[in-house]
């Protein structure tokens, strides 16, 4: 019986990650970094690669890009915690469902600088400007798809198809991550959009925005909103519904829109974890 290769040191300009201690249970996780346009320092990127990965085959995987990415799988790589996605795929794949690769830019741990970066380029109006005032975030989702894609895409065994490309997040990282799901309809197929801090924009300019972009069915994938409802997390149950309820309105159904409402969960990467599996499997189940 023939066995698979061993998983490289070097991917391109990737490195392994193997420092420890390390809380990931599964999987190869890779690491570089790169030059981002309005940042002062490089930023991390890292490739998670599944168990199952095989260096050797030409099999395709589906791919996740994600907000955050110190946070997808270790926690000692982050000051928050992880969302143990490493678990959530392997739990899946023994359910039968596709192993997806994931792929996750670092985003910066300061209040300010994260609200910038990850917002889209529409100033607030449900809270004080200092907290938003430069907001980038169509500059970051340029350079994720004009370098960073195609890198991975070049250097990893990834399935292209729109289906089978998504991009996620939480918190700012959900915005952002819908706000990509808005913006590329012909790239991504799935959005991962947990927390969505909606309750920056007063609904007049939600409706503006969702006018802008003309989400519809027929040219949108599929999108997954989680949200809780205790603590901090109450001030983004309001926005989520309403940005919720207008794309049914629109004609998003049950097959292409889920709003998974706990009011229990709190605003944490926990609740997040918990709440991957449900939204993994609406993504996977058709592919």
């Amino acid at each position: 019986m023939s066995r698979k290769p061993k998983a490289p040191e070097k991917i391109g300009r990737f490195t392994r990650y193997v420092k420890r201690p390390s809380s990931m249970k599964y999987g190869f996780l890779y690491e570089a970094r790169f030059s981002v346009p309005f940042a002062g320092t490089p930023r991390k990127v890292h490739v998670w690669l599944p168990g199952s990965y095989d260096f050797a085959s030409p099999k395709k995987h589906p791919v996740i890009y994600m907000a955050d990415g110190q946070n997808l799988v270790d926690k000692y790589l982050t000051a928050f915690g992880d969302w143990h996605l490493d678990r959530v795929v392997k739990t899946l794949a023994e359910e039968g469902y596709p192993e997806p690769i994931l792929v996750g830019l670092d985003s910066p741990r300061k209040g300010k600088k994260r609200a910038n970066e990850l917002n889209p380029p529409y100033l607030p109006d449900n809270i004080p400007l200092e907290a938003i005032d430069k907001p980038v975030a169509d500059v970051l989702l340029d350079f994720l798809l004009s370098k960073i894609k195609p890198l991975v895409e070049s250097l990893f065994g990834v399935d292209t198809r729109k289906e089978a490309t998504a991009i996620g997040g939480s918190s700012m990282g959900g915005i952002f991550s819908f706000y990509g799901y808005l913006r590329h309809p012909d790239v991504f197929g799935y959005a991962h959009s947990f927390s969505i801090p909606f309750f920056f924009y007063k609904k007049e300019t939600l409706l503006r925005i969702l006018d802008e972009w003309d989400p519809r069915p027929e040219k949108n994938g599929k999108l997954y909103i989680f949200v809780g409802g205790t603590g901090f997390e109450k001030k983004f149950k309001e926005g989520c519904f309403f940005v919720y309820e207008e794309l049914c309105r629109r004609g998003f159904g049950p097959d292409q829109i889920v709003l998974d409402y706990q009011k229990e969960a709190i605003h944490n990467e926990e609740c997040w974890y918990e709440h991957s599996f449900p939204a993994f499997r609406f993504w996977l189940k058709d592919l």
